[in-house]
């Protein structure tokens, strides 16, 4: 969990400054075509990363000739699907009314080939719980493609950038992940060994095809519906909330799955870890959540500068969806460690079919509207996954509430307290926004000791054993 949080928040403070110095010095529209093309990037994606790499991690004993076969059909996936991308790359160009798509796309879709030579080594190294060189690896290509990416920029290439940005990250990555990995592909294709892994990883390839296409639909909906401008306006207020909620999913997704897996044949360990994870992410999460809700328009005019003040309501929405994201990663964690991939599957047909009909619904109004249809979507993909390890794990809906019910009560509480706060203050709102969450961090800190909360307990024993380690 340490090596994958430094992993994570490394990365995103990387991605973060760079999109700090980009902001400034490119414009909405130049990250609103990056919006529009990245849907067909990530469709394209999701075939290779979404299920095979898992069903090697869920397969206790996956051998090379496994591996092989996942390598192979990934590349032949590749290749497809970039031709693809190139010869359709015209009609979405039209499709957009912007024919500069068409050469953009056809150079940023090389990223799906990069992306196919590493996806078998990434899973190797997660199944082998190796975070320590898959952190090191992703740290030192982030710094590379930030590098590259800011300079372009400076030397005024515009969207360019961010595609040159996007190509190096990964190449670097493929670079890197060949050192540190010793396994190599062998030139074999076993049809049993496939049909085994598409048993499993047949099912969350078709589910990480529905989650990407659902994900980046908003930004579809909104390049079409509205204009580049709002789709910047999201895409930056997304990167944005993404730093904190989403690097939280990720850590708890990208370790609790290997590790949950191994204890796929012992039920109580996996209801205790499951309890004892959603209590410390949680107590986490909801606060971050909160005080990152009450400071949004300073903290984007003090990040981005005042032209992306239109980004803050969109923020706001999506930190209250983001309060959920790392609860849903657990709980799906258990579903997929168990090798459930129908039932996985299932469930993300029934959320996103769900969603797609409240997002089409919302979007007919505003953008803000689409952005609360996502707020209500992630409370019902949490109600649905309760309710199904209610069914494999008698953990359901009531005893999760129960054990989150404590920090979140919390977190809104102390929240309400510094917004007020923050309306009596009359100072410049940064120095506002900071008092803001000095106050918040410190009473919520006090408060759940002196109530003893199990997520303060869990922390405080973590940093005295690292302590004692040292």
């Amino acid at each position: 969990m340490v090596w994958s949080a430094i992993d994570r928040f490394g990365s995103m403070a990387m991605s973060f400054a760079s999109n700090l110095v980009l902001a400034r010095l490119l414009m909405p529209d130049d990250f609103g075509v990056i919006g529009m093309l990245h849907i067909f990037i990530a469709i394209s994606g999701a075939f290779m990363i979404g299920g095979f790499g898992d069903a090697i991690i869920q397969k206790k004993d996956a051998t090379h000739t496994d591996y092989s076969t996942v390598f192979i059909w990934n590349m032949v996936l590749s290749v497809f699907f970039y031709v693809v991308l190139f010869f359709s790359a015209p009609a979405i160009a039209r499709f957009y009314n912007m024919p500069s798509l068409c050469e953009v796309l056809r150079v940023y879709g090389l990223v799906l080939i990069l992306v196919a030579l590493s996806v078998v080594q990434n899973a190797i190294l997660r199944k082998e719980l190796r975070f320590k060189a898959l952190s090191i690896r992703n740290l030192s290509a982030s710094f590379v493609a930030l590098v590259v990416g800011v300079v372009m920029a400076y030397l005024g290439f515009g969207a360019w950038s961010l595609v040159a940005s996007a190509l190096v990250n990964q190449m670097m990555n493929v670079i890197l992940v060949w050192g540190i990995s010793s396994w190599r592909p062998s030139l074999v294709f076993n049809k049993n060994s496939f049909k085994d892994l598409f048993a499993f990883g047949g099912m969350m390839m078709l589910t990480s095809l529905v989650d990407k296409t659902y994900a980046n639909l908003q930004g579809l909906l909104i390049g079409k519906w509205y204009s580049a401008s709002e789709l910047g306006y999201y895409t930056q207020a997304s990167k944005l909330e993404n730093v904190p909620t989403g690097s939280l999913s990720y850590i708890v997704s990208n370790v609790s799955f290997p590790v949950f897996s191994k204890l796929q044949n012992d039920k109580d360990k996996l209801l205790y870890g499951l309890r004892k994870n959603i209590k410390a992410i949680t107590y986490l999460n909801f606060p971050l959540c909160v005080v990152l809700l009450i400071i949004a328009k300073p903290l984007i005019e003090l990040l981005y500068g005042s032209k992306w003040d239109p980004a803050a309501p969109y923020f706001q929405l999506l930190c209250i969806s983001g309060m959920l994201y790392a609860m849903n990663s657990l709980n799906g964690s258990i579903v997929k460690a168990l090798g459930k991939g129908k039932l996985f599957f299932t469930i993300h047909i029934i959320q996103r079919v769900i969603g797609l009909a409240l997002m089409f619904l919302g979007i007919r109004y505003s953008v803000k509207g689409l952005l609360m249809a996502v707020v209500a979507t992630g409370f019902v993909n949490y109600i649905i996954y309760s309710v199904a390890n209610g069914k494999l794990l008698n953990y359901g809906l009531w005893m999760q509430l129960k054990d989150v019910i404590d920090s979140l009560l919390l977190s809104i509480v102390v929240g309400i307290a510094i917004f007020f706060l923050g309306r009596l203050l009359p100072w410049h709102p940064y120095l506002v926004m900071a008092v803001q969450i000095a106050l918040y961090v410190g009473l919520y800190w006090v408060v759940s000791k002196l109530l003893k909360l199990e997520g303060y307990s869990t922390y405080r024993e973590i940093f005295k054993q690292l302590i004692i380690r040292k």
